[in-house]
């Protein structure tokens, strides 16, 4: 009989964890070398709060297929979640291939999922004013999920605080010009120019925020905030 592993993730869902450890028992039995097994056991030793064999079970799947995307992710999370960040980004210097492997144009739901996580390594690392590897981690999410714009805003920030400005504004030039209505970008980029003490270039990008969104708030005042500098010269 063939062991369903819709089966054991609903047991494990409904927390039935003496028949889902059954199941998972017998289908390792059946298929030492399968990782699906050992991933079922690490979330199963998750979900009871056996914090140790979740990660040996999980690393015991990644031993056997270092591209488990399921078994990277959790044991990822977890890791993060113990404050081992640089052990997190092994994992996913291992199994993250879906960079390599994603057709043109496409972006799944394991591709979303690694980005996520890398979007999340990136701002960790901004925090602690590791602009390098934050801008690392940015671009690999934005590799992975072209559409989350904000990503590459978040990239742009982490140049300028490297001290790398014309590269940040480049990066948000090229987003606003792929995406002209995207407002974030004309917003940020104002600011950019703003530090730069290019009121000018400044305002115009706020203006075209509220061409494009006459009650836009934040162009608004970023607007007022430009007017009282030049007051002021």
């Amino acid at each position: 009989m063939q062991i369903s592993d819709q089966r054991i993730q609903e047991l494990l869902n409904q927390k039935d964890f003496a028949r889902a450890d059954d199941l998972i028992s017998k289908k390792r039995t059946k298929d030492p070398e399968n990782p699906d097994s050992y991933y079922f056991m690490g979330v199963s030793a998750y979900f009871q709060g056996k914090v140790g064999p979740t990660i040996q079970h999980l690393k015991k799947a990644l031993e056997l297929d270092p591209r488990h995307t399921d078994a990277a992710i959790c044991l990822s999370v977890l890791l993060n979640d113990l404050g081992k960040y640089e052990d997190a980004k092994k994992v996913f210097e291992q199994a993250n291939y879906s960079v390599v492997h994603r057709r043109e144009g496409t972006v799944s739901s394991i591709d979303q999922k690694f980005s996520v996580k890398h979007l999340e390594l990136g701002d960790l690392y901004f925090r602690y004013r590791r602009y390098d590897e934050s801008i690392e981690e940015y671009s690999k999410a934005a590799l992975l999920n072209p559409r989350h714009f904000d990503t590459r805003i978040r990239r742009a920030k982490a140049y300028a605080r490297k001290g790398y400005v014309s590269r940040a504004m480049q990066d948000l030039q090229s987003l606003k010009q792929e995406n002209p209505h995207y407002l974030p970008a004309m917003i940020q980029l104002g600011l950019l120019h703003y530090s730069q003490g290019n009121l000018i270039d400044a305002e115009l990008e706020w203006e075209g925020v509220m061409q494009v969104q006459p009650g836009n708030r934040e162009a608004a005042s970023y607007l007022e905030m430009a007017k009282q500098a030049r007051l002021k010269k």
